[in-house]
């Protein structure tokens, strides 16, 4: 019995057969054990509820209808290469492979290994029996590198080894090595073979005395000293890929070996192809171009998977100068400033969007203008939106855009629409004692209002306003000093003006004819001596006063027919 059995003794009972006791010690870990029915083709299942018992253990090994297996701790005792049938390192297809995986274990102190058949597949197990219990990874990571230093290759469905090379876990969280079934049980097909893979007889018991022999037969030193330089290496490896260049050529190839397995996968593989085709064939141009064509339409899977195969000579230019742009061939200088662990210079290249959103913009605002220039730019949303839409910018555009047309959100200037008297011009018109009154800049039938500040609304309906208002409504007066155009709102329902509901606009109509009578009538004397501001504000007195007389007369006027 070797040390190890005493230092991996499980809590729970063990088996009363001794052979059982014996499995159990040298298979303890029994966490995430994985079982499945005695079939062709096993369908495994992983115990994750609790962890077996020994003697359950047992139980299912001596069960002709199940297959048991197990996984790795921390430690052990250990270790095995699983060789697929059909590997290349399987006797039946390369007879020399298997002499070559036990001579490149001998170089890490392995001298001795058991060899079994795993099942009716004829797969074969070669168990690595050891004296002492060892840490779990470094074991496995001196066996890997001790293989791939004689070229033999670890991969799933040709060369696995248990226990594996696992990824490191997040904090928090455990990951377990991988599980293999366990030998020889009854009815699987596994049994002994001796060095030239002929069966042999016995069972657990002869396999227990073999597993003793290879285990005294190791040189632990040697073992230990190879685990301290894996661990060492792969440290090493982590920090820095020591060969990043083979790495990448191997990906490469594995990309372009696989070819297309679904849908979506072209730009990808043309991509790929161009990559290799620049860096490490130093292609270019034409050349470069017809090497993606011929690789791509001969790649596996392309004629079943690839849904651009009426366009993939375009599609192979495009990638071949685009990448040719992007990378350069191995050795050569870099053809592109920066890269990705240096400096990589701004991006100045203007999007396709940016262009686009720019120019919608410009038209905008040129339409927009045209349009206020002659006196098209309808007042309300609905009406200016049809009307810019009408001259080729899209209604989608222009709700991206508020600000440069719409109503509430676009500033439209009315340095031109909108004037104001200004307090100078008044008083230059008091001081010449009416004798020539001024003009105002335009007149009301060009369209457009003259007003007082902040009352800017309304359509044109005018009534007069004279100090003797309430007589004369609604007569219009012949040559009035100040006249209101308004529009009230009638009730469609009813016909009548809706009260205290009006929009008006003020306009001051200074007339060439107006005499000195009428500037006496309102209260204002052509005195030279007047201030400016008293004028002004003698003017918005006589405007609210006539304005509020014209409100009552309203309100107690009759309803129009």
């Amino acid at each position: 019995m070797v040390a190890s059995s005493v230092e991996y003794q499980h809590s729970q009972p063990l088996p009363l057969d001794p052979l059982g006791k014996r499995l159990c010690e040298i298979f303890p870990y029994l966490w995430q054990a994985i079982t499945a029915r005695n079939e062709c083709t096993p369908q495994w299942q992983t115990t994750t509820k609790y962890p077996l018992r020994p003697r359950v253990l047992w139980q299912l090994w001596q069960d002709a209808n199940q297959l048991v297996g197990v996984r790795f701790d921390s430690l052990t005792c250990y270790a095995l290469i699983d060789i697929d049938r059909h590997s290349l390192y399987h006797p039946a297809n390369d007879p020399t492979a298997l002499k070559l995986i036990r001579a490149a274990l001998e170089t890490i102190g392995l001298y001795r290994t058991v060899l079994i058949r795993s099942s009716f597949s004829a797969g074969l197990h070669l168990y690595i029996p050891l004296p002492i219990a060892l840490p779990t990874f470094g074991l496995a990571s001196a066996i890997k590198q001790c293989l791939e230093a004689q070229a033999i290759g670890v991969k799933a469905g040709q060369l696995e080894i248990f226990p594996n090379c696992k990824a490191f876990a997040l904090p928090g969280s455990y990951t377990e090595y991988n599980a293999h079934r366990l030998p020889l049980q009854p009815a699987s097909g596994s049994c002994l073979l001796d060095n030239d893979c002929n069966p042999l007889n016995g069972g657990l018991e002869q396999f227990f005395q073999s597993w003793d022999v290879a285990a005294d037969g190791q040189v632990i030193e040697e073992l230990q000293s190879a685990i301290a330089i894996a661990r060492s290496s792969n440290k090493s490896r982590r920090q820095r890929r020591a060969n990043v260049v083979e790495d990448w050529l191997s990906d490469l190839r594995t990309e372009m070996q696989e070819g297309w397995t679904g849908h979506g996968q072209t730009n990808h593989l043309l991509k790929t192809i161009a990559c290799y085709g620049v860096v490490f064939e130093g292609l270019k141009g034409d050349g470069l171009s017809e090497f993606v064509h011929q690789t791509a339409i001969a790649s596996p899977g392309y004629e079943q998977w690839c849904r651009h195969q009426h366009e993939i000579v375009m599609r192979s230019k495009v990638w071949a100068r685009s990448t040719e742009g992007y990378y350069w061939k191995l050795g050569d200088p870099p053809s592109r400033a920066g890269g990705i662990h240096g400096e990589v210079p701004a991006n100045n290249v203007v999007s396709f969007n940016t262009v686009r959103s720019e120019d919608a913009q410009r038209r905008i605002r040129e339409t927009v203008k045209r349009l206020e220039a002659e006196g098209q730019l309808p007042l309300t949303a609905t009406a200016r939106m049809r009307a810019i839409v009408q001259q080729g910018v899209s209604s989608k555009t222009l709700y991206r855009h508020l600000d440069l047309w719409h109503p509430i959100h676009y500033q439209t200037d009315h340095s031109e629409l909108c004037k104001t008297s200004d307090v100078e011009s008044i008083s230059g018109i008091f001081d010449g004692g009416f004798a020539k009154i001024a003009e105002s800049p335009k007149s009301f039938d060009s369209g457009k209002f003259y007003t007082l500040k902040e009352n800017m609304k309304s359509e044109r309906v005018e009534f007069g306003l004279h100090p003797n208002f309430a007589n004369s409504f609604p007569k219009i007066i012949e040559n009035p000093s100040l006249q209101l155009h308004h529009v009230p709102r009638r009730d469609p329902s009813t016909n009548f003006f809706v009260k205290n509901n009006y929009s008006s606009v003020l306009q001051l109509s200074l007339l060439e004819d107006l005499s000195e009578s009428h500037s006496d009538a309102i209260g204002l004397s052509p005195s030279p001596s007047r201030e400016p501001v008293w004028v002004l504000v003698k003017l918005l007195q006589m405007w609210m006063d006539g304005y509020q007389n014209f409100v009552r007369l309203l309100r107690n006027a009759n309803p129009l027919p």
